[in-house]
């Protein structure tokens, strides 16, 4: 879940802070290693996997009304994901520790730096992401408890995920990884149930000439940001180097394999949402994995 990836992640930055400045070499905070690199995978997964990729899609195809175009779409956004996995791979072998920039922008410029970045994303890095993902989940949940207000599902499920949180590193670590397992089986099932039972739309995956015209037009280029919204927290691992058992070999792999993952379930789920419901249907809407499942 994203809700308790970010909470991770702002555990291990106040872990770091209270150790002293990341400037300064030492021993990792934490003392002990309990992280595994599956558990590393699930956290970047879950931390990836959000609300990005089930209510973007509407606004794309809005202006970008071709199958292979969309595909492509995601598919860039992967690919400059992935440059910053290989980018933060290399940081977090020169600076195994907790937290992040704070720890990377700290140890290689100056403190000040590490504190700016830190400071911004206890702030509004990790505290909007989890508004979203909460406010998500309380417009999806009124489909589930139609009687429950949006609001006090939001709410809720912060204040489930950070109690987990709160009863430590290993009881979070199998809750997340559990979760995580859920959230990747259910949307497998999803991608099943969509290409096999689907009523298939007349859009076509192959490039076509007019292909070339989206691609580079001013709405493609918009539409990337969306989908690096999507597409953030990959870097999710860093945050927990501290935790990670031998970090400077699983962070990395974590870090690729995990992104690799996301990678593929985006580019399949817009194939779907595409494949299952018509563009002027899902054009301008917001809960586009609803009108797909519909």
């Amino acid at each position: 879940m994203q809700l308790l990836a970010a909470a991770l992640k702002v555990r291990s930055e106040m872990a770091a802070s209270e150790t002293g400045s990341p400037a300064w070499p030492g021993a990792r905070p934490g003392g002990s290693s309990s992280v595994s690199v599956v558990v590393a995978v699930a956290i970047v997964v879950a931390d990836m996997v959000g609300v990005g990729v089930f209510t973007s899609l509407g606004f794309q195809v809005k202006d970008i009304p071709s199958g292979f175009s969309i595909l492509l779409l995601w598919t860039i956004g992967g690919i400059v994901a992935l440059c910053g996995v290989f980018s933060y791979g290399e940081l977090g072998a020169m600076f195994p520790r907790s937290s992040g920039e704070y720890n990377f922008l700290g140890r290689a410029y100056h403190p000040a730096f590490g504190f700016v970045a830190g400071w911004v994303s206890a702030t509004v890095g990790f505290a909007a992401p989890v508004a979203l993902a909460a406010m998500a989940f309380g417009e999806y949940g009124k489909s589930v408890l139609p009687n429950a207000p949006p609001l006090a599902l939001a709410i809720g499920v912060v204040w489930l995920v950070s109690l987990v949180q709160l009863t430590g590193v290993r009881h979070s670590s199998t809750f997340q990884l559990i979760a995580t397992i859920l959230k990747v089986l259910l949307i497998i099932a999803f991608l099943v149930c969509g290409f096999v039972i689907g009523s298939g739309q007349p859009v076509s995956f192959a490039p076509s000439a007019s292909d070339f015209t989206h691609i580079v037009s001013a709405p493609f280029a918009i539409s990337l940001v969306f989908v690096m919204y999507s597409f953030s927290g990959w870097n999710a691992a860093t945050y927990i180097i501290g935790e990670v058992r031998l970090p400077e070999r699983n962070v990395p792999r974590a870090m690729l394999i995990g992104t690799l993952i996301v990678l593929v379930l985006y580019v399949a789920l817009n194939a779907v949402f595409l494949h299952t419901a018509p563009i002027d249907r899902l054009a301008g809407q917001l809960d586009v994995a609803r009108i797909s499942g519909s």
